[in-house]
This record gives structure tokens, sequence and C-alpha cells, in this order.
């Protein structure tokens, strides 16, 4: 697959276990093992929604850093908006400091994202901070997107616990195609330099956390 820019699967109409975990499925084998983007084609397009949006989700991993390098690309090429969404488990003990916690996420989140429209400026980039479970609240963000972007670690192997349990969790309950990107691609090496080499930040809208 060397010089393939994004390997596409389409869906066979199966129920979602089935389709996923069936002995015929390449779904999770593909996605685990390829060193490229691949789209997973479940649900169609929304491309019936106004702006267009493509949906990232961003955690500050590497892998992460490799979605939104890819997404912005992405969403220039689709003439769309970019949403990135940083998802925010909910507290354990009730005492938490939600206010310093949700501070916090949102620095990290618009670090996560700054300088990776120096080459798009005709992207814009909203960033939310959203609380609860990561598949839940992924796929609820991407529910009217053209689709959701998000990263992974390089190679894996044929199970589906390989690929990482948000992954998996997303092939098999988002409402539109997920791209999965493998971690430190050259692009997202590039822009990452480029990043830490100071170039300014883009403009950028934050959103209020969902309740």
């Amino acid at each position: 697959m060397a010089g393939v820019r994004m390997r596409a699967i389409g869906s066979r109409w199966l129920g979602r276990a089935a389709e996923l975990l069936g002995e015929s499925s390449v779904v999770v084998p593909l996605t685990a093992r390829a060193p490229c983007p691949v789209v997973v084609v479940r649900a169609p397009e929304h491309t019936e929604v106004h702006p267009p949006t493509l949906v990232v989700g961003v955690d500050g991993s590497e892998r992460s850093r490799s979605a939104v390098a890819f997404a912005v690309r992405e969403a220039s090429l689709r003439e769309a908006r970019l949403r990135a969404v940083w998802v925010w488990p909910r507290p354990l003990l009730a005492h938490e400091d939600t206010e310093a916690g949700l501070s916090e996420r949102r620095r990290l989140l618009a670090e996560s994202v700054a300088g990776r429209t120096d080459h798009h400026p005709d992207v814009e980039i909203l960033r939310d901070v959203v609380r609860g479970h990561p598949v839940e609240q992924l796929a609820l963000a991407a529910r009217e997107s053209l689709a959701l972007v998000v990263g992974r670690t390089g190679r894996g192997g044929y199970t589906g616990m390989r690929l990482g349990s948000t992954v998996h969790g997303l092939l098999h309950h988002a409402d539109c195609p997920v791209i999965t990107v493998p971690s430190g691609t050259l692009q997202e090496r590039g822009d990452h330099d480029r990043e830490r080499a100071g170039r300014p930040p883009p403009t950028e809208t934050d959103r209020p956390p969902s309740p």
C-alpha cells in the first residue's frame, strides 16, 4: 500500500457486529494494519447539512496530532469547516474542580490545533470540550457531519482490541463515515515541526461544554 493516500471500505449492510467481526470481514484487520488512513463507510456523508462539517477527536496524543493534521487538509479539500472535539470523562469524585479542569482542557485543545491552518487558511476550526464517554460523545458530535476523523496507533494486529476501544466503538456506533489515521505520519510530523517553530495560531472558535 505504499504511496496510497487513503483506503476505503464500504458497507455490506450487515448488522454492525457481524460486519465488523464476522469471519469474512476485512474492516478490523485493514483498519488495524494499514499504514495509511482508512475510511469505513457504514453510513453516508451528511451532505445535506450546511455548512458542511468534519469532526475530529482530539486528546493531545501523537495519534491525535496525526488526525488533526489529516482533518485540516481534508476539510480544505471538501470546503468544509472543522470541529475539533475533546471529550472529558465525567468525574469519579464529586469534589473535582470543574472550572479548573475545563480551563486546562480548553488550553490543551487550543494547543493541539494551533498553527494547523497555516497552509489551509480557508478552514474554520471550531473547538468544543464536552463531557461524557468518548465513543458516545464523538458519535453524537458527528451525527450530521461529512465524516469523523480519529487517530489510531500505527500498525496493529488483527484483533479489535489492538485498535483501541474508542476507535473500535466508533466503528460500531458512528452514523457517518469514520476515518482512522495512523500515528506518526510524515504529514503530521512536518506540520508539528512547523508548529514548534513558532508559527502563529489560526483564528478559531471556542464553544461552551455540553452539560
